[in-house]
């Protein structure tokens, strides 16, 4: 006789409710940690500023909208709604507690699976978005360098500083490289990845590695039989969702911004901030947390009115794009795990 597979008796709702409060306290804590000395005494909210902060927040909802709409087309149209919001919340939660180096990209490709599609369409789906994402920074760039002078784009407190300048430059020709690879590896010729990874992880001190990078070779060859043949349209509708995503992302900061301070440099704080998410790309801290502060605080100073810069990018812009994202996964994880029966 077959055993039973008890792991749903196991799995019941105090189990569920455990992890969810013990998250909850732990993203409460933390944040308890980060603003229990701010003062807001010297922040006055206005009717003008609320509705800054009200758009803020529905910027992030179209960013989130746009992500799900982007996974809707590559995936065919398989998906339904709860399952594009679930792998859409679980995957800013992933990459909320991941280094940004690494971001929620790997395990994305567990929730979509999970959600129904097999592992080499799951897998194909994961590299595209990553080749959006990664292209879209390549390409705005230049065109910011054509509205903006540079000396303006790296300024830090006023002053153009070349070593962040250096910097960016070389977190900037890794991308260009990884989206060259990607680009030729999918659309041109497969067979390219496989040779590159072999010749590169055939020198001795890279061997230990050498089975993870054919694997993702083999993962990326899968990706191209399943999107190289997409229409022209496919890909137009993708890619706009994926610059909307970003777009959205980033206004967020000039829509706080305005709402304690009007501005007119607004494409310049656009700028600066698609500079920060380059620069991030070393970040080695969880969701980029400190160090993006610390070069937000710094980088974009210049456009916020004195003693309003810890409010305005310690608490709110961390609520809506991080703390936010640890909330709804801790409360979405562990039940989505028993319904998926997974490990």
């Amino acid at each position: 006789m077959i055993p039973q597979n008890n792991s749903d008796k196991r799995l019941k709702t105090k189990h569920i409710l455990l992890p969810i409060i013990l998250g909850l306290l732990g993203v409460g804590c933390l944040f308890w940690k980060d603003f229990s000395n701010i003062s807001t005494s010297t922040i006055e909210f206005t009717w003008n500023a609320i509705l800054f902060i009200v758009l803020a927040y529905l910027a992030i909802i179209i960013r989130d909208l746009s992500g799900m709409i982007r996974l809707y087309m590559l995936t065919d149209k398989q998906l339904k709604i709860p399952a594009l919001f679930r792998i859409r919340m679980l995957y800013e939660f992933t990459s909320a507690i991941t280094p940004s180096a690494a971001g929620g990209s790997t395990l994305e490709i567990l929730f979509i699976h999970k959600e129904g599609l097999p592992v080499s369409k799951s897998t194909a789906i994961t590299i595209v978005e990553l080749f959006l994402d990664e292209a879209f920074f390549v390409l705005i760039f230049p065109l910011l360098i054509i509205f903006i002078p540079i000396n303006e784009l790296f300024a830090i407190n006023g002053t153009f500083n070349v070593a962040f300048w250096t910097f960016f430059l070389v977190a900037y020709a890794i991308k260009v490289i990884w989206v060259f690879i990607l680009f030729w590896s999918i659309f041109i010729n497969p067979q390219f990845i496989t040779k590159l990874i072999s010749l590169v992880f055939s020198l001795k001190f890279l061997k230990k590695w050498r089975f993870r990078a054919t694997k993702t070779a083999v993962e990326i060859k899968t990706c191209s039989k399943e999107m190289r043949h997409k229409s022209f349209r496919f890909w137009l509708l993708a890619s706009s969702s994926s610059f909307i995503l970003w777009s959205a992302r980033f206004i967020v900061v000039n829509l706080l911004i305005m709402a304690f301070n009007p501005v007119t440099k607004h494409l310049l704080i656009y700028g600066r901030q698609v500079i920060t998410m380059v620069v991030m790309l070393i970040a080695p801290t969880p969701g980029g947390s400190g160090f993006i502060e610390i070069l937000f605080n710094d980088y974009l100073g210049e456009f916020i009115t004195p003693g309003l810069t810890v409010i305005l990018i310690g608490l709110i812009w961390r609520i809506f794009t991080y703390y936010q994202y640890m909330a709804i996964g801790v409360i979405l994880l562990p039940n989505w795990l028993r319904k998926k029966k997974s490990k």
